[in-house]
């Protein structure tokens, strides 16, 4: 009966040659694009609170 590969252990590398996956790192602008306004926040809120009560 043959035995499935063993899984790889947490902290140990999968290959020694292998890049570790790193993002690109994002400009000022491009991270406060990603966030929310207060203004989108406060719209949201009221829109949630405007919807009927389901059970």
């Amino acid at each position: 009966m043959d035995r499935p590969p063993p899984l790889p252990m947490r902290g140990a590398a999968s290959s020694p040659s292998a890049p570790p996956f790193a993002l690109p790192p994002l400009s000022p602008e491009q991270l406060a694009a990603d966030q929310p306004s207060l203004d989108m926040l406060r719209r949201v809120r009221r829109g949630l609170g405007a919807l009927p009560d389901t059970d």
